[in-house]
């Protein structure tokens, strides 16, 4: 649980991977008049999609820590700091990182029932608040765990955030409502939608088969089971390649996701292989172990071509299959280079390294591949019997070494992998292919179906605002300045918010009883959606107020504190106070200029004491204490711009 420092979305998927997908989709339908109501997808995960928000904001570098696993079945965590788990001990970690100054946690809306009072996320948005106030160099963008979802009468997502975040170090956050609606469309498939009534009693696939009347009824729904029908072909042919027997943790699971990259599967494994370390010692204990693991990795690799080989018998037998697939078996089977490579790789199984590493008789190697005997897959005529296939000669010269036989035996297989690899290939893309087409017809005319896809993609598109603002936040401190608003600016790559605020709406979440403002995300014709907010949650202190007054006192705190260090340990006289006056004047005459600071002359716009007698006393410098005292006239932003319009008389 380390914060791991990243510059770009690619260094994400480089040490995290990519976005979660789930498994399924709930979707909510009525089958009587054929209305989508809610989709709920088997798990959800909102961090790709907010850090992929940030960088198309202007977000930069920024530091990730990772509190656990993408899983259907996994719930995140709040966690705790000793030791460090869950959101908690990750928001813990953080607080050893300097170089940090915004604080967010998209995947914290998660915390709490959607339809419940957000308690969890405020203990970690309160905890937030306090590691921001105690280090004083950063700040907290709070999303809503609710803020997809508009107030009524009977619910209220704001007010469950105002009572959950409580009343300590307010001035250190900022919150936003409501969520975005994305760009950020994940591609839908009808296999991955699963159809409930309003019991959430699954809907009988006869019934899904026939939703719709009228003219071109029974045409549109027949895409629902051609569909259906295309999709089992694809997993017909995933099926066939049984690799169930891999064991360990470099076992494989094929599907859809992943059956295109079959030669990254056998590198990946045979990578694994060259990783297994030489025994520790001659004990037979440890050489037993040793030998193990390469037997283990060496099965493994084994078992993915000879999967790939038998496989080919096995859907040429099936009859179920489409014309298109047939047609790509048929071809096949008249090709030279793949019959020579099947007969290859039998005859590297049967070579003594093979057996070795492998811990098997020639005989074992005959019973394995006994499907592929008298058929076209090893001679044109189909007269020849696995049994007949010879080791591989000359056989390969692997020495005595496990490790080092199991190597030269896997090297030598690839070959015939690849050639193996690419004929399955083009069965499960003959398979791939009609079903993409099914679906897309499907998807573009049953307009049950269509409708149903296009909610998914509306509801997996949505996401909290953070990631956005802070990439708003980010692009601000750089082209303006910290003590800028990061307010009046566009959304990227948003078709706009959730929940439509008008200037009514806006007035409530501004101006509240306990101060606890909540900035508004906007949609203005001709503007588009822009953040119109800039307020902390101390709304009701006039000193804290606005979140760049808030930032740039960080932002100047912090960098004379680390200018000041270079101080320490100097002598406590006079001339120590001189330069250490004059360099933070300097730094702050600077900010002046460049419009932090209000005032027409620097001493209007700040002040800097040091010295006996002004900041401190006999007494503090013999304790060792050099006191500098600031105060600092930050610019704020203009809010509200009123204009007064009155008659004038004419007088001419």
């Amino acid at each position: 649980m380390e914060p791991t420092r990243i510059e770009s979305l690619l260094d994400f998927q480089t040490y995290f991977g990519g976005d979660y997908r789930p498994a399924t989709y709930e979707v909510q339908l009525d089958p009587t008049t054929n209305a989508i109501g809610t989709v709920a997808p088997s798990g959800r995960y909102y961090l790709y999609g907010c850090l992929r928000h940030f960088y198309a904001n202007g977000g930069g570098i920024c530091y990730i820590v990772s509190v656990g696993s993408y899983r259907d079945d996994a719930d995140v965590e709040f966690g705790d700091i000793a030791p460090p788990t869950g959101l908690r001990g990750g928001l813990e970690r953080l607080a050893q990182v300097d170089e940090v100054t915004l604080l967010l946690a998209p995947d914290g809306v998660l915390l709490d029932p959607s339809d419940g009072p957000p308690t969890t996320l405020g203990s970690l948005q309160a905890a937030a608040l306090t590691q921001c106030e105690t280090l004083q160099d950063r700040f907290v963008i709070m999303d809503l765990s609710q803020g997809n979802q508009a107030t009524s009468v009977s619910f209220d997502p704001i007010a469950g955030f105002r009572n959950a975040i409580g009343t300590n170090s307010l001035k250190y956050g900022s919150a936003y409502y409501p969520w975005l609606q994305t760009i950020y469309r994940p591609t839908v498939h009808f296999r991955h939608l699963n159809f409930v009534d309003d019991s959430a009693v699954p809907i009988p696939v006869g019934t899904l088969n026939t939703l719709l009347s009228g003219p071109n009824a029974d045409d549109l729904n027949a895409l629902v089971p051609a569909t259906r029908d295309a999709d089992a072909t694809v997993q017909t042919v995933i099926t066939a390649v049984n690799i169930g027997a891999m064991i360990g943790s470099d076992a494989l699971s094929l599907d859809r996701d992943n059956f295109a990259a079959l030669t990254e599967h056998f590198l990946s494994l045979l990578e694994r292989l060259r990783q297994v370390q030489p025994a520790a010692s001659s004990d037979p204990a440890d050489v037993a172990t040793f030998e193990a693991n390469v037997r283990q990795h060496f099965g493994n690799l084994l078992l993915l071509p000879r999967a790939l080989a038998l496989a080919l018998p096995t859907l040429d037998a099936n009859t179920g299959l489409p014309a298109e697939v047939n047609q790509a078996i048929a071809s096949l089977q008249t090709d030279a280079g793949l019959r020579a490579a099947i007969v290859r790789l039998i005859e590297l199984e049967k070579d003594p390294d093979s057996l070795a590493a492998s811990d098997r008789a020639a005989t074992a190697v005959d019973a394995d591949y006994s499907t592929l005997s008298d058929t076209v897959w090893l001679a044109p005529d189909g007269d020849l019997a696995v049994a007949d296939i010879d080791a591989v000669d000359p056989p390969l010269a692997g020495g005595t070494d496990l490790r080092l036989q199991a190597l030269n035996a896997a090297t030598a297989i690839q070959g015939s992998f690849d050639a193996i690899a690419a004929a399955v290939l083009s069965l499960y893309e003959a398979a791939a292919f009609l079903a993409n087409e099914a679906e897309t017809q499907l998807f573009a005319n049953h307009p049950v179906m269509k409708a149903a896809a296009e909610q998914v993609q509306k509801v997996m598109s949505t996401l909290p605002c953070s990631g956005a603002v802070a990439g708003i936040y980010a692009k601000t401190d750089r082209l303006r300045g910290v003590w800028k608003a990061p307010a009046n600016v566009s959304v990227t790559d948003v078709v706009g918010p959730v929940v439509k605020i008008n200037d009514a709406d806006q007035a409530d979440l501004n101006v509240h009883p306990t101060g606890k403002s909540v900035n508004a995300i906007r949609t203005f014709a001709g503007k588009g959606t822009l953040v119109w907010g800039a307020r902390t949650l101390a709304g009701n202190d006039n000193e804290w107020r606005y979140v760049p007054v808030r930032r740039f006192f960080n932002m100047a705190e912090e960098s004379i504190k680390k200018s000041t260090e270079a101080f320490v340990f100097e002598p406590n006289d006079a001339n120590t106070w001189v330069r250490v006056r004059a360099m933070i004047e300097n730094f702050l005459t600077l900010q002046w200029r460049a419009g932090a600071l209000a005032g027409g002359k620097p001493e209007q716009a700040f002040f800097v004491k040091v010295g006996l007698g002004e900041t401190m006393t006999a007494q503090d410098i013999l304790e060792g204490r050099m006191i500098v005292e600031i105060g600092m006239a930050v610019v704020r932003p203009a809010e509200f711009i009123i204009l007064k319009f009155a008659h004038k008389m004419q007088v001419s």
